[in-house]
């Protein structure tokens, strides 16, 4: 019984590795396959589908953020279009010049990135109605037993892990600007922590204050709230409104442009105006609620280019 057994499996094997080679031949002879050069129609194909792109800003990391908006504006866009529509989370300035060229359009939240594409010929479709006040702000703790003034330094700090000893102090609001023991805590590299450091120098163009820096607008907001951290905090307004309600200090406020769908510069006019359309109709409204923003409007290039021009100078 063993040979005929072993001769039946040896059978199989052969028919099994026969049948192999000839699909691999077969999808290599067909014209739809992966190896195959792409003809007409598949260039075609290629073409119909494009890609949106999505800067979340600091919340970039949170992909559930960044699907809850992908998934909604794809589809929106899509039917405004007519074309497949995909998203792609991880978009900036550098992979719009360096990607495929299929993204056609791109929502950014921070207005630097939407400054530089639209000075590299990107086309401004619809802007989001700022209903939080958009911004960067700073703010800081009340000093205990002392109304008008912020706490400043201290061993409040030492959780931050400082190589400098920071004296802790009171001052009024006018005077932080100048202050040795002022101290601002921002997320590492984002544009708050930048747009902060140009608030500060419009007060102190000689003295920035010491840096420290954190992962997120969370663990700012944190620090100061439950750890008591005596720093003045660089943050955007959803956080600052936070801190505030509970007693926090707002020093300023910088506004900034707000959200922008954009448009790359090979899409066609009438791409853009029936994504416009879209927008500013009601088919928007399921995208509207779930950015939890009260509509769109046309808006300006020029309040972008000149945010950074400011943030520049």
């Amino acid at each position: 019984m063993e040979r005929p057994l072993l001769a039946l499996r040896g059978a199989v094997r052969q028919a099994v590795a026969f049948s192999v080679v000839t699909l691999l031949a077969l999808c290599l002879c067909m014209p739809g396959s992966a190896s195959a050069a792409p003809n007409a129609a598949n260039k075609a194909a290629l073409a119909a589908e494009a890609v949106l792109g999505i800067n979340n800003g600091l919340l970039y990391g949170n992909q559930m953020e960044v699907q809850s908006i992908g998934a909604p504006f794809a589809e929106l866009l899509g039917k405004a279009t007519g074309q497949k529509m995909i998203w792609d989370g991880s978009f900036d300035a550098k992979s719009a010049q360096t990607g495929s060229g299929s993204f056609q359009f791109a929502f950014i939240k921070p207005p630097n990135q939407t400054a530089l594409l639209l000075a590299k010929g990107w086309k401004l479709v619809a802007v989001a109605k700022d209903s939080i006040g958009f911004g960067t702000d700073l703010v800081a703790l009340p000093c205990p037993g002392k109304p008008g003034e912020i706490a400043l330094g201290g061993q409040s700090l030492a959780v931050l892990g400082l190589t400098k000893q920071v004296p802790a102090t009171c001052v009024p609001i006018a005077q932080v600007w100048t202050s040795p023991s002022a101290v601002m805590l921002s997320v590492e590299n984002s544009l708050v922590e930048h747009v902060g450091k140009k608030m500060w120098k419009e007060h102190n163009a000689h003295a920035a204050p010491i840096q420290a820096q954190v992962k997120s607008q969370d663990a700012v907001v944190g620090l100061m709230e439950q750890m008591h951290t005596a720093v003045i905090g660089a943050v955007t307004p959803v956080f600052s409104k936070q801190l505030t309600a509970r007693g926090g200090v707002l020093l300023q406020h910088q506004p900034m442009p707000f959200w922008a769908l954009i448009a790359a510069p090979n899409t066609p006019a009438e791409q853009i105006d029936a994504a416009r359309a879209a927008l500013l109709g009601a088919s928007a409204e399921r995208l509207t609620r779930t950015l939890k923003i009260t509509g769109w409007e046309v808006g300006s290039p020029k309040a972008y280019a000149d945010f950074l021009k400011w943030l520049k100078s």
